[in-house]
């Protein structure tokens, strides 16, 4: 599948500070989906012609999108959506474990702002809670967008850059000890209480790591 079957249709309409957010959440929305598929080229030229943009803001987007570790470019021959190998997803289940506990950590264990509302990522929680198998790797990445939403720092924006990645990743979640269920349930219940290191042990052993 290429370029040429991006998403949403027609131009993007937003002003011209904005084009290569613009183009970058775009092009997330098709990872995410499917719509483009690991191993499918992404030629600047075709993704600036689909969305009517200029090929400057396509190509920031595409530098964003490299950082992310959506992409894999060759300057000057080709850009593709990234293929991970078993070897990668199993590394990239380690690291997001232990990022998603640091910043549940830190982002949550936070709360003496009195201007800061936790309610989003309560009912994302009771979300993650109810989840069945076949959404439960969707609605765990909803859970961790308001934690980095919660977390307004340099974390937090950098926990939202890594998000479009893991959710490729979870599409075969870990192979745990534990049910991934009962450990969401636990999860729930460790933020509804305020307890910040359940709710960390929770997330690592939902990721398959050691206490």
């Amino acid at each position: 599948m290429g370029s040429s079957d991006l998403s949403g249709g027609g131009p993007l309409q937003v002003s011209s500070q904005r084009l290569s957010e613009g183009v970058y959440d775009r092009l997330v929305t098709d990872i995410r989906t499917g719509v483009l598929r690991p191993g499918d080229p992404l030629r600047d030229r075709d993704v600036a012609e689909r969305l009517g943009v200029s090929r400057t803001p396509v190509r920031e987007a595409i530098q964003r999108l490299e950082r992310a570790g959506l992409l894999d470019v060759w300057p000057g021959r080709q850009t593709k959506v990234r293929e991970l190998s078993d070897d990668d997803t199993t590394r990239l289940y380690e690291y997001f474990g232990e990022l998603c506990a640091m910043h549940v950590r830190f982002g949550m264990g936070s709360g003496d702002d009195p201007n800061k509302d936790g309610e989003p990522v309560y009912e994302a929680a009771r979300a993650l809670a109810g989840a069945d198998e076949e959404t439960w790797a969707g609605s765990f990445v909803g859970f961790m967008e308001k934690v980095a939403a919660y977390e307004v720092s340099v974390r937090g924006r950098l926990l939202e850059d890594h998000l479009p990645l893991m959710s490729i990743v979870l599409r075969r979640p870990p192979e745990i000890a534990g049910d991934r269920l009962r450990l969401s349930a636990d999860l729930n219940s460790a933020i509804e209480r305020g307890d910040i290191d359940a709710a960390t042990d929770a997330i690592r052993a939902l990721f398959g790591l050691d206490g």
